[in-house]
């Protein structure tokens, strides 16, 4: 599990994608990443999230997407959440994706 707080921006996403690419290279079933503690995100997290997921279809594993709040509703504006397996808490991620 990735878990994210405060911003995403272009000042921020490369660490979260360090991250998240480092966790797909073992190429787990199932990746959650928790963005219910994000405070801010622009485009850069929007971009991040989709290229979280096409990375982890790659490699044959499932992202499963943590929102809450800010997260969600940013996700939900640009139309991205229809594309994700999106979840407003991570119990719920881990009881449905398992």
């Amino acid at each position: 599990m990735t878990s994210v707080r405060g911003e995403i921006d272009l000042s921020t996403d490369y660490v979260v994608q360090e991250e998240v690419t480092a966790q797909l290279s073992a190429k787990p079933r199932l990746l959650v990443l928790d963005l219910s503690q994000v405070a801010f995100m622009g485009s850069a997290g929007i971009h991040l999230v989709l290229r979280n997921h096409d990375e982890a279809l790659a490699v044959g594993s499932t992202l499963a997407v943590v929102a809450d709040g800010y997260s969600r509703h940013v996700l939900a504006l640009s139309g991205v959440d229809g594309v994700l397996h999106l979840y407003r808490d991570v119990r719920t991620a881990l009881k449905e994706m398992c």
